[in-house]
């Protein structure tokens, strides 16, 4: 968070204060649909998934890994059951901070708000870009996109879950791939 705005002293002894080390297990949930989110999570270490059921397919919504926030944003601003799963897809090592903390912070730190106002412009940017991305028409080029907007996640995600975010199927996925080289 510093190398979006600093932080003074206070923000960061509130911090320390008032979150806590959380850690899950490869495979692991986070959340599940009908659970409520409380908490806002800095993954420290690892990589993390959401996505929703569609009958009895999962669709990979967002991929979160190392000095991302992440949480079940509707869940926890709205007050109401989740309707999305998080799940760690590496052992994962998060930071958790509860949303009235946040809250409390915002009213005691205002440079709080505009870190939230910064973190909140970067976050609605990758919003838009998943919005962009699945509605590219060719599935080589929404590959290509992902490639180039993402290449820290191209080899380190499981494929059915590369595939499931781009909204396309395994078997495109592993075409495309073999066209261009297996490894990227």
């Amino acid at each position: 968070m510093k190398t979006v705005f600093p932080l003074g002293e206070g923000p960061l002894k509130y911090l320390a204060e008032n979150s806590f080390k959380k850690t899950i297990g490869r495979g692991k949930f986070l959340l599940r649909p009908g659970e409520y989110c409380e908490h806002y999570y800095f993954i420290y270490k690892g990589l993390l998934r959401a996505f929703i059921k569609e009958d009895k397919k999962e669709i990979t919504t967002w991929l979160n890994p190392e000095n991302e926030i992440t949480t079940s944003i509707r869940s926890m601003v709205r007050r109401q059951p989740s309707v999305e799963y998080i799940q760690a897809l590496e052992d994962s090592e998060l930071y958790a901070l509860h949303f009235n903390h946040m809250e409390e912070m915002y009213k005691l730190f205002p440079e709080m708000n505009i870190l939230a106002r910064k973190l909140l412009v970067e976050y609605y940017a990758d919003s838009e870009e998943r919005a962009y991305i699945s509605r590219i028409p060719s599935a080589k080029k929404r590959y290509s996109h992902f490639i180039a907007t993402r290449p820290e996640l191209v080899n380190r995600i499981p494929l059915k879950y590369v595939a499931s975010y781009l909204g396309i199927t395994l078997e495109t996925l592993s075409r495309l791939r073999s066209k261009r080289g297996s490894v990227i």
